[in-house]
């Protein structure tokens, strides 16, 4: 009978990496079960919300910061501002184009999804400290931007533009 042998001692990016797995099936499993703060909106479009939240952007610029097509971040427009909660305003480099910007139920409802988000969250940090969640939030965004940064490169390795994509834009908190 052959001797068992152990399996090999996994790397530390092996297993960030199965951790990661875990955590984005998780989420997208859960997301079903969050609270929705406003009935009409998907959650699909909160990204839309928190990029503009940080400034009013043309389409072109939304839909490559929330990682979308034009097309689908169109369609996405198109329902937020029939709903009120996104403005078209005029460009004031460019008369012919549009920026979006949250009104003022759009800003409301972005308070409302970031409450309803850090409750839910806290609900899973028990025991944890202040200091801990800082430094968690720290390496997730250090990982965030790392993405960012190579997604950007290979972009401009394909001929596609990624010149207004900042590594930290709030993309990063479309978890409801």
């Amino acid at each position: 009978m052959p001797a068992l042998t152990s399996p090999p001692d996994p790397g530390a990016g092996m297993l960030l990496g199965d951790a990661l797995v875990r955590t984005m099936k998780l989420l997208h499993a859960m997301k079903q079960y969050a609270p929705r703060a406003h009935p009409d909106v998907d959650p699909m479009a909160y990204p839309v919300l928190f990029t503009l939240s940080v400034q009013p952007l043309r389409l072109s610029d939304l839909a490559e910061r929330v990682y979308a097509d034009v097309s689908t971040m169109s369609r996405q427009v198109t329902h937020l501002v029939g709903l009120g909660l996104v403005d078209r305003l005029p460009d004031p480099e460019d008369g012919r184009a549009h920026r979006l910007t949250l009104t003022d139920e759009g800003i409301q409802l972005l308070a409302d999804l970031r409450a309803s988000r850090e409750t839910w969250i806290r609900g899973h940090l028990e025991g944890w400290s202040e200091s801990d969640i800082r430094t968690f939030a720290g390496y997730l965004e250090r990982f965030a931007d790392a993405v960012a940064h190579s997604r950007a490169e290979l972009l401009h390795e394909h001929g596609t533009p990624s010149s207004t994509l900042t590594p930290s834009t709030p993309t990063s908190q479309d978890v409801s």
